[in-house]
């Protein structure tokens, strides 16, 4: 198979992979991007002319501009509340998204208890604070206990159902009067903008409903049934609804909502026989008094109708429908439809192919959302596509620029002087071919780089890069050895190549002290500079590889393959495991001639491997560690014998005098090996059947 081809292949299922990556963890700027081109489905299908209308058995009652000029600022008196609650008597189910969280005066607040109890049709609204100087009390929280969503089966100890510290709820004699309580507290996506409606939160271990759903139990009279587990709502049953495996419903908004002035109500305008029977829900409208909450469709829509659209979507079962499925699908093929038009040779034809097919794109995923109510993510699957396009397009540069560029890109890979020296005086040597020699390898890593770099400034991570490369490359060439490629934060070095050197594993051993030493004043010296602390891992093994120059007739580095280089990349990982900084395989250190300061780590099986290899920490020889080490092997020779428990309190006071992290790890393996049936006659000390 052609290399290029190869390539092309790879680049689409990179392509695939960094998308999905982005897709599943729902990274917050590419959340934000992806938000605002999806949410572009409501403008189009308004454009296009499709309809989508409430259910008309679901009404808002705004207290608007007009009521506010007619009647009087808000707050009004109380009793004027209860005058429009009592034109509401015949409605099936009366909603608050107001909350009378202060007492006013006696009678007012007695007037407005009277009415709904009358009514008995009222459901009063209450939110959530995460803090708050005050929190409800008992007998109010019993209250709105009672109306809880209480048929409940836990398939988990703990669900991923967000939980709140504090509520703040109706006075009490207020409280007491309604048919129920529901809580009108939703939160925005990542932009601030409102796109999702709960399906209940916890409050002290208690699962309430939120308005729209509260409206919906009592308007059907059917009682809610859930199921969780440890990511939330499993199963989510209201009579003949049925959601499943999702916490939030994705309101799909409509054009024209039905808003019914206060005002025209209490001056007899619309007249009580209107609400008979029906959903209403009634909230404040007017600017400057009502909260603001942004949507796809509306910057300044009213918080009540998010209410409203719930109800209705769910009346109309129009709500719209996650397919993550779907996406993941779209996302994958994508990329290999790019890969086909790459294959095209004229470059305009291919842009007007990539156009054509983002275009099909967009239309399918509009047309389910118009509809079929199928919500699709079209951001990320254009983002498969142009991504996959974008690097065909540039191996294909490549391809037709690789020829003059060969010879100078070969020798840019080669970092040590003595490499460059060799192939200058023979220039045969950069055909493709190698020897075996033996080598030590030594693997370096800056532990969570990755993670730490997304916290930090581009120039940041550059700048400590550059601070840690220069002085770790010094070190190795110091000591004889040749860099062989930084991978990211990681370095690959090797001694003994590609010219002889003298006892090659004591100048790694050195080198990889060095190196620690070198990034722990780093460290310090970064942290005096307000950037991060950075600690390094290290593994070292030595051993026959080939080493040459390994790639192609265009394109090759001088480098070493084989199972010596794979173990000291796999030992490097280890540290992880272990907390540990340096570790040496038993090869290496069996061909040490200086006196080095090493313990036994561990009896370990790698992977591609079936023996155990022992492996060993290399520590800075002073006092201290000369004292951790004889008191470890003490500990470890009792671990060794199966003595697990005598071993687990000398692991103990290790872990209290020196603080060792070795020491912490073998205090949790002895506390698992005295919980299993292990067989102490046939134990052989190999704890990892497998590579951490």
């Amino acid at each position: 198979m052609n290399k290029f081809i190869i390539y092309k292949i790879l680049a689409v299922i990179i392509s695939i992979i960094a998308v999905l990556i982005i897709f599943n963890i729902k990274v917050p700027l590419f959340e934000k991007i992806a938000n605002t081109v999806n949410d572009s489905k409501f403008k189009i299908r308004k454009f296009i002319g499709v309809e989508h209308k409430p259910d008309k058995r679901v009404v808002i009652v705004d207290i608007d501009e007009e009521s506010i000029n007619r009647i009087g600022r808000w707050p009004w008196d109380r009793k004027k509340i209860a005058e429009l609650i009592e034109k509401l008597n015949m409605a099936g189910v009366v909603g608050l998204d107001i909350v009378f969280s202060e007492p006013s005066n006696r009678e007012s607040d007695n007037i407005l208890a009277e009415t709904i109890m009358n009514n008995n049709n009222v459901i009063l609204g209450y939110f959530f604070r995460d803090t708050a100087t005050e929190d409800i009390d008992g007998e109010n929280f019993e209250k709105i206990a009672e109306f809880s969503i209480f048929r409940v089966k836990m398939e988990s100890k703990s669900t991923h159902i967000r939980e709140f510290n504090y509520i703040e709820s109706n006075i009490p004699e207020i409280n007491e009067s309604a048919l129920a309580s529901a809580f009108f507290s939703i939160e925005p996506d990542v932009d601030g903008l409102y796109r999702n409606y709960p399906l209940g939160y916890l409050y002290k271990g208690v699962l309430l409903p939120p308005m729209g759903i509260q409206l919906l139990r009592f308007y059907l009279n059917k009682d809610i049934e859930v199921i969780l587990n440890e990511k939330g709502f499993k199963e989510f049953r209201l009579g003949n609804i049925l959601l499943k495996d999702r916490n939030y419903l994705r309101l799909n908004y409509y054009d024209n909502v039905e808003y019914v002035s206060a005002y025209s109500i209490l001056s007899g305008k619309v007249k009580p026989e209107y609400f008979k029977d029906k959903i209403v829900i009634v909230g404040i409208t007017e600017v400057g008094v009502f909260d603001l909450r942004p949507t796809p469709i509306d910057p300044v829509t009213p918080g009540v109708s998010l209410h409203y659209t719930l109800v209705s979507n769910i009346l109309k079962s129009d709500y719209l429908s996650d397919k993550k499925l779907l996406d993941i699908v779209i996302i994958v093929i994508l990329p290999f439809i790019a890969l086909g038009i790459a294959f095209v040779k004229r470059i305009y034809i291919r842009v007007f192919l990539y156009i054509i097919v983002a275009s099909i794109v967009i239309a399918l995923s509009n047309f389910l959302f118009a509809f079929k109510y199928i919500w699709l993510s079209e951001f990320y699957h254009l983002t498969s596509l142009f991504l996959s396009a974008i690097i065909l397009e540039a191996i294909l540069f490549l391809i037709t620029d690789q020829k003059s560029a060969m010879i100078k890109k070969a020798f840019s890979t080669y970092v040590s002087p003595e490499v460059v020296e060799i192939m200058l005086k023979d220039p045969d040597k950069l055909k493709l071919g190698g020897e075996n020699r033996e080598i030590t390898v030594i693997f370096t890593d800056i532990r969570g780089f990755t993670t730490l770099s997304e916290k930090l400034k581009s120039e940041e991570v550059v700048y400590m890069l550059n601070q840690l490369n220069t002085p770790l490359t010094n070190i190795i060439i110091e000591n004889g050895g040749m860099l062989d490629k930084y991978i990211g934060d990681a370095i690959m070095a090797i001694f003994n190549a590609p010219v002889d050197i003298d006892r090659h594993p004591d100048r790694a051993c050195r080198s990889a002290l060095a190196m620690y030493q070198t990034v722990e004043k780093l460290s310090e010296k970064f942290q005096s500079e307000g950037l991060p602390p950075v600690k390094i891992g290290i593994g070292v093994n030595t051993g026959e590889a080939t080493v040459g120059n390994i790639g192609s007739d265009v394109r090759f580095d001088y480098t070493a393959i084989g199972d010596c280089v794979n173990l000291s990349s796999r030992l490097e990982s280890l540290n992880k495991y272990y907390k540990t900084h340096i570790i040496v395989s038993e090869t290496t250190k069996s061909k040490l001639s200086e006196p080095f300061l090493m313990r036994q780590i561990d009896k370990v099986v790698v992977k591609g491997k079936t023996e155990p290899v022992g492996i060993y920490e290399l520590l800075q020889d002073n006092e201290k560690n000369k004292a951790m080490v004889k008191d470890f092997e003490i500990a470890y020779g009792e671990y060794l014998s199966g003595n697990f428990e005598v071993a687990k309190e000398k692991f103990k006071n290790l872990l209290e005098i020196y603080s060792d992290g070795l020491s912490e790890v073998y205090l949790k393996r002895c506390e698992e090996l005295m919980k299993s049936d292990i067989d102490k006659s046939s134990w052989n000390g190999v704890y990892i059947a497998k590579e951490k």
